[in-house]
């Protein structure tokens, strides 16, 4: 195939010599089992939906050592349509290989914007390239809302189990659309869509070099859209399915650091924003989930989480009152003390328990990882306090609780700014 390659993050003139309205980056590594159905998927999607309009295809690999750029070249049979480029790396990127797995991930999506920028392209849809469900029609639902409509960021939403993705909709949904005043339902995936001039201002951010950056980069993208002067929409894309890259899954405690780390981070970086924002507002969604049933979900095991929430109250409540006033620890007793079928953590507390950990963490009460780590037993009890509610629910039911549980969220939000402005009463009421 007749592909460019290139060390730069920069597109020179000598090598792209044509501009692209549409530019879709597929970000890959290790991924050459699914690159080949990813690159096609890419490629039939313009071709069929912007057959049109001048388009390519970028490739950026974090280094793979099983040929997946050459499957993704097999795979476009010689179209000429696939752009290579390397992004820098760094000595750092074989040790750090965060729970998305790819090494260097920020920088390799920088290289794609910046490509992006350097084509002139109205339009840039970028794909992770280690999913498996993705399909030509998924290039449709996240470009044309910026094409067509206006639009300068389109997030995707995802068809999920009830409680799959539970952290998203128990913590990182409901304290982005309380922070920015937007709900996108799903704001730290790995798919998105942007225009030109989103492209310009994710390229004058300074989230790129930020600690952390090649674990929260997808989330700070979303929330740098959010907090900006820009259009957000959604986009139902169906299921995500991923291979996993042969990473070993991450314990809990590790997987909030990460997270949640990452959104509490993004709080510090942009407080002066989110303190002015009152309330939020829908965001438009295109596209539709599939009618088809999803896989059999696994069961969660209610009774271990609820026995994590206790063996925490009685490990980690010294620890607790560094971060949580009186009456919340003794909340906490009275849940823990209940019996198991009445589990219940209020949506209220739960939202003040996150609140005050996030001030912790700007606090530093605490080295930031065992502060981090030592929510996750609060998280478990929420997760099993959620379960008990919907697990005789319909996916629309479902869906319902977690908007209450947002609403919560806003409805606290008096609750963090007034810590957060006057951090002296962190420890009392």
């Amino acid at each position: 195939m007749g592909s460019t390659g290139s060390n730069s993050s920069d597109v020179t003139p000598e090598a792209t010599p044509a501009k692209a309205v549409l530019v879709v980056g597929l970000l890959s590594y290790q991924d050459a089992g699914t690159i080949g159905r990813a690159a096609t998927a890419v490629r039939d999607g313009l071709a069929r939906h912007f057959g049109g309009l001048a388009s390519r295809i970028v490739l950026v690999d974090g280094g793979s050592t099983d040929n997946t750029s050459a499957r993704a070249r097999e795979s476009l049979g010689g179209s000429g349509d696939l752009l290579e480029l390397s992004p820098p790396r760094t000595t750092g990127d074989v040790l750090d290989v965060p729970y998305h797995g790819i090494p260097g991930k920020a920088r390799g999506l920088r290289t794609i914007l910046a490509a992006a920028r350097d084509l002139e392209a109205s339009a840039c849809v970028v794909v992770d390239g280690g999913v498996e469900t993705i399909a030509p029609l998924w290039i449709d639902w996240l470009a044309r809302p910026v094409i067509e409509h206006s639009f300068d960021f389109v997030s995707p939403y995802y068809h999920r189990q009830p409680f799959e993705g539970a952290l998203t909709k128990g913590l990182v949904y409901p304290l982005v659309r309380t922070l920015y005043g937007v709900r996108l339902r799903q704001p730290a995936a790995a798919e998105f869509a942007c225009s030109g001039r989103l492209v310009e201002h994710f390229l004058a951010e300074d989230l790129w070099d930020r600690d952390g950056a090649q674990i929260g980069i997808d989330l700070w993208l979303a929330t740098s859209a959010a907090a900006g002067d820009f259009r957000l929409g959604e986009a139902a894309l169906g299921v995500r399915a991923h291979h996993t890259r042969g990473e070993k899954a991450l314990d809990l405690g590790t997987t909030i650091v990460q997270v949640v780390g990452s959104i509490f981070a993004d709080m510090e970086s942009r407080a002066e924003r989110w303190q002015r924002t009152r309330g939020s507002v829908p965001v438009q969604q295109f596209g539709t989930l599939p009618a088809t049933a999803l896989p059999q979900a696994s069961s969660v095991d209610v009774e271990r989480l609820i026995e994590s929430c206790r063996l925490g109250y009685r490990e980690l409540r010294d620890i607790w009152t560094w971060v949580l006033p009186p009456r919340t620890i003794v909340d906490l007793r009275k849940l823990v003390d209940g019996p198991p079928a009445q589990f219940r953590l209020d949506d209220d507390l739960w939202a003040r328990i996150v609140y005050d950990f996030a001030l912790g963490y700007r606090l530093r009460v605490l080295a930031r990882d065992h502060l981090l780590q030592s929510l996750a037993p609060l998280y478990s009890g929420w997760l099993a306090s959620f379960v008990l509610q919907a697990r005789d629910l319909s996916a629309e039911a479902t869906d319902e609780r977690v908007e209450a549980l947002a609403a919560a969220f806003e409805a606290q939000k008096p609750y963090l700014i007034a810590r957060w402005r006057w951090p002296e009463r962190f420890r009392t009421g």
